[in-house]
């Protein structure tokens, strides 16, 4: 139950202030969001001794990789 309530700190949005943020700075701070779940989502990949046996599960990977890699792009190129 901890392991929840920290998750549910860290996505905790004060929407007020985001709301005043430019666009680009919100846009780019969602898509840090979705880069940090397909992070996680490899990584529970990778350290599950379970997945191994769980082929639907091991097959998510290549498209996981796949979206962390174009938000990556996507934000070099609003950062740069």
């Amino acid at each position: 139950m901890m392991e929840m309530d920290v998750y549910t700190d860290m996505m905790s949005v004060d929407v007020f202030t985001e709301q005043r943020l430019p666009l680009q700075e919100r846009v780019v701070d969602k898509l840090a969001d979705i880069m940090f779940a397909s992070d996680m989502i490899l990584d529970m990949l990778r350290h599950d001794p379970k997945v191994v046996s769980v082929r639907h599960l091991s097959s998510v990977e290549p498209s996981v990789r796949q979206v962390y890699d174009s938000v990556n792009e996507l934000m070099k190129q609003l950062t740069d």
